[in-house]
């Protein structure tokens, strides 16, 4: 299922806004990028930079925004039709909040994320 990047961040921000609004306000130095297609693998998303949990260390200050990233080729390429884009853009963005939040991915495919 193909659209337009514009019309893949409307459904990124629509799904960004479902989040629980105690972790959209916590979201500190993190930033969403998309992507059309991974720099290598199979990836759906991707997140770098330094768990939550794990930056109560005075020095962490003065820091380059942690990132998650969205693919949107090969999301497209896993949906049939709008109802599972947007759903598997949901899965997606969740999945790779929740690694930041210091989930691991054991703990996430335990929830079904």
């Amino acid at each position: 299922m193909k659209v337009s990047r514009k019309d893949f961040e409307e459904i990124v921000y629509r799904k960004f806004q479902l989040l629980p609004s105690v972790i959209r306000q916590n979201l500190d130095n993190v930033e969403i990028f998309i992507q059309e297609e991974p720099p290598a693998g199979q990836f759906l998303g991707l997140y770098q930079g330094v768990p939550f949990p794990k930056r109560k260390n005075p020095g962490y200050s003065l820091i380059l925004p942690d990132k998650i990233f969205l693919y949107q080729g090969p999301i497209q390429r896993a949906s049939r039709n709008q109802e599972e884009l947007e759903k598997m853009i949901e899965q997606v963005l969740f999945h790779e909040v929740g690694h930041y939040l210091g989930l691991t991915e054991k703990q996430l495919r335990q929830m079904q994320l």
